[in-house]
C-alpha cells in the first residue's frame, strides 16, 4: 500500500525529533519534497510551540529550520526507544503534572482496557473523596483509531460501574460514587487519527501524541516539577528509577 503524504509528513516530525542533530532543515526531511510540504510541517510544529511555548522548540522562518533543545532530542529517543510496558509507566509518570498525587501502573493481566490511574484527593475538611484520572497508552507505530478512544471510553464507564470481563473483582482500592470526578486520557507514542483527535476533543478525553509527551516532559524538567533532571538536563537513569517506582495497582 503506498504510503500516503499525511502519513510521510508525520515521519517527518518524528524524524526531526529523534536525530540527533540539534537544528533540522525540513527540506532535507524523508517525505518533505516542495515548498508546500515545508508549509504544511511548520504548522504542524508550530500548533505545539504554542501549547508549550518555551518548551525546546523553536522555527527559524528564514531557513526553514526546526531547533531543539538537546532535553527534546533526549526525550524523543527515550519515548520511542521504550517497550510497551514501560511506555505506559512513563505516562502514568506524566499525569502527576496533572496534579494527581498518587499515580499506578495497571498489571497487565487483569488491565480492563485501563493502563493506568491518577488520584486526587479531595482536601476538604476531613473529605475521603478522590478524583480518579484513568488513562490507557498505546506504544504505536500506527495511529490511533476512533474505536480504540471508543473502547476506552467504554472502559472508563465499566469500571465506574465495576462490570469486569473477569469474575475475580478487581481494583479494590478504585471505589467511584455516581457524583466522583474522572478524567481520561489516552497517550500514544504516535499520533491520533483526525476522527479519534475529534472524538477526544468533543468528549473532553485528553489526547497526548508523541510531540505533546516529549515537550510535557521538557516543561517539567524547567518546571522541576518531577524528579527526571539535574541542573534542568533530561537524566536518563532517573527516569528509569522513576518508572521502577511506579505502583502496579491490583
Amino acid at each position: 500500500m503506498k504510503t500516503t503524504k499525511s502519513e510521510l509528513l508525520r515521519l517527518s516530525i518524528v524524524d526531526a525529533l529523534v536525530r540527533k542533530d540539534k537544528t533540522i532543515n525540513f527540506l532535507f526531511l524523508d517525505g518533505v519534497e516542495d515548498e508546500l510540504d515545508v508549509q504544511n510541517i511548520t504548522i504542524q510544529f508550530e500548533s505545539y510551540i504554542s501549547k508549550y511555548p518555551n518548551c525546546g522548540l523553536k522555527i527559524d522562518y528564514n531557513t526553514s529550520e526546526l531547533h531543539k533543545s538537546d532535553n527534546v532530542q533526549k526525550i524523543a529517543k527515550y519515548i520511542n526507544d521504550l517497550n510497551a510496558n514501560n511506555f505506559e509507566k512513563f505516562a502514568a509518570l506524566l499525569i502527576k503534572l496533572f496534579d494527581f498525587e498518587l499515580t499506578y501502573a495497571t498489571k497487565q493481566s487483569h488491565d480492563q482496557g485501563i493502563d493506568f490511574i491518577g488520584i486526587k484527593k479531595f482536601k476538604l475538611f476531613d473529605s475521603q473523596r478522590k478524583n480518579y484520572l484513568i488513562g490507557q497508552a498505546k506504544k504505536y507505530n500506527s495511529l490511533v483509531n476512533i474505536n480504540e478512544i471508543r473502547g476506552f471510553a467504554g472502559s472508563v464507564l465499566l469500571l465506574r460501574n465495576r462490570e469486569f470481563s473477569q469474575t475475580k473483582d478487581v481494583y479494590k482500592s478504585v471505589f467511584m460514587r455516581s457524583f466522583t470526578s474522572i478524567e481520561g486520557l489516552f497517550a500514544t507514542s504516535y499520533f491520533f487519527s483526525p476522527p479519534a483527535q475529534k472524538l477526544c476533543d468533543n468528549s473532553d478525553i485528553i489526547s497526548l501524541d508523541f510531540v505533546d509527551l516529549i515537550l510535557l516532559t521538557e516543561k517539567a524538567i524547567l518546571e522541576k516539577t518531577l524528579s527526571i533532571e539535574t541542573n534542568d538536563r533530561f537524566i536518563k537513569s532517573k527516569v528509569d528509577k522513576e518508572l521502577q517506582n511506579i505502583e502496579i495497582l491490583h
